[in-house]
């Protein structure tokens, strides 16, 4: 069963950390608005699923957690353990809400596929200790590759869950998808919330409500996150103006983009420019 379009499946990675936990840590019951995969590389550790009784996860275990799947650890006396947590957004799997992967489970059993899972936990530690050039466009091949290999997994070995939005929750999620994937690929482009709407013959009133439902943001300030999230990698690698890196993610006004950026990252375009070497 094929539940990527491989057109609009573009999963952001919100963080990705391997911590070394000693004993006797014991973490508070939370769950997150995003997805997270925890992956246990060495030692031994204690979860707490929702209301289960506690589980003893062992080196090699994979986990994941949709949003609101409440979980916390728990390291026992004279135990340590080595995991690497990644936090995802942006993921769209066709049948399922925003960021939901099809386990049933946290604790996921991925048959012939979770070696290969776990390996690709393995690199994407590597990248990140490493830090070579492009590492975080690896760190993003690598993961993709990871969340195939964890649906095919759980594909295999029937234990995905039967898509549950209907018809018509499906449609608009073909909409956001679309939307999201235009956003992406023509933000350097003049975009009105009435030219989505036109492109995929809907009302502004109804693309605007959907997409916030999905997301949690307007479609327009969707497309501001995505330029001002451009506009600061461009700044902190390419040797380039704030007046050009504004023009090159389709602001045309370099005061406008600058009073965009400080409200949404605290600091102005120029607080980011690498700093001259001695």
């Amino acid at each position: 069963m094929n539940l990527v379009n491989p057109r609009t499946f573009n999963p952001e990675i919100i963080y990705l950390f391997d911590p070394w936990t000693q004993a006797e840590s014991h973490g508070e019951m939370h769950h997150h608005d995003f997805l997270e995969i925890s992956v246990l590389l060495e030692g031994e550790s204690t979860y707490y699923f929702e209301k289960e009784p506690a589980k003893k996860i062992r080196a090699g275990s994979v986990m994941l957690f949709n949003p609101g799947v409440d979980h916390c650890e728990l390291q026992p006396k004279g135990t340590r353990s080595h995991q690497l947590h990644i936090g995802l957004k942006n993921i769209s799997l066709e049948g399922f809400k925003r960021n939901f992967f099809p386990n049933k489970h946290p604790l996921l059993e991925l048959g012939k596929y979770h070696h290969q899972v776990l390996e690709k936990a393995w690199q994407l530690v590597r990248e990140s200790s490493e830090e070579r050039d492009e590492f975080q466009l690896m760190q993003k091949a690598v993961l993709m590759e990871m969340l195939v290999y964890i649906l095919r997994g759980l594909n295999e070995d029937h234990i995905n869950v039967v898509p549950y939005l209907s018809k018509s929750q499906r449609r608009q999620q073909q909409i956001v998808n679309y939307t999201v994937y235009y956003l992406e690929n023509h933000y350097k482009e003049e975009i009105t919330l009435e030219k989505l709407a036109q492109d995929q013959f809907l009302s502004p009133t109804y693309l605007s409500k959907i997409f916030k439902e999905a997301t949690g943001v307007s479609p327009i300030n969707y497309l501001i996150e995505i330029r001002l999230k451009r506009a600061k990698d461009m700044l902190k690698n390419d040797n380039l103006t704030i007046k050009e890196v504004a023009s090159a993610v389709g602001y045309q006004d370099a005061y406008h983009f600058s009073k965009s950026f400080k409200k949404l990252y605290g600091v102005s375009p120029s607080g980011v420019l690498p700093k001259p070497k001695n």
